[in-house]
């Protein structure tokens, strides 16, 4: 019994190399084959493909924010710089009107302060606030 177990055993263990030596072989002639040619017009249809992609999605975003923030009638891009004045090395006064309030704000480097409310008048008044002059 121990003799036709360890037959069997040799047998198998035969048979698998063979196997194995014939897939090898195999694998190595579809290897040599070069089968792989690469497609550069697929590889140049993909890249425009995607670089159109990106910028398709950024043209959409852009319409899709404008379009919510003329919903929402914010006061984007109403405020107006009506005066500025430099009173040293990066400090400077602004005037800003934002809808039909005015204000005056003192800026520095790093840092924007509100300083108070100013009542703007007909266009030629508003020149006397402009040159600082209080008409």
């Amino acid at each position: 019994m121990k003799k036709i177990l360890i037959l069997n055993f040799l047998s198998t263990m035969c048979f698998a190399q063979d196997e194995v030596i014939n897939k090898t072989e195999e694998v190595s002639k579809i290897l040599a084959q070069d089968v792989y040619e690469p497609n550069y017009f697929g590889m140049i249809l993909g890249l425009f493909l995607v670089v159109g992609l990106i910028y398709i999605t950024g043209f959409l975003y852009q319409k899709l924010t404008k379009a919510s923030i003329v919903n929402n009638d914010l006061y984007l891009n109403k405020a107006q710089i009506i005066s500025t004045t430099s009173i040293g090395q990066g400090r400077n006064l602004h005037v800003v009107k934002i809808g039909d309030k005015a204000c005056l704000i003192g800026s520095t480097q790093n840092n924007i302060t509100f300083l108070k409310d100013v009542e703007l008048q007909n266009k030629d008044d508003s020149e006397g606030v402009e040159n600082g002059k209080n008409g």
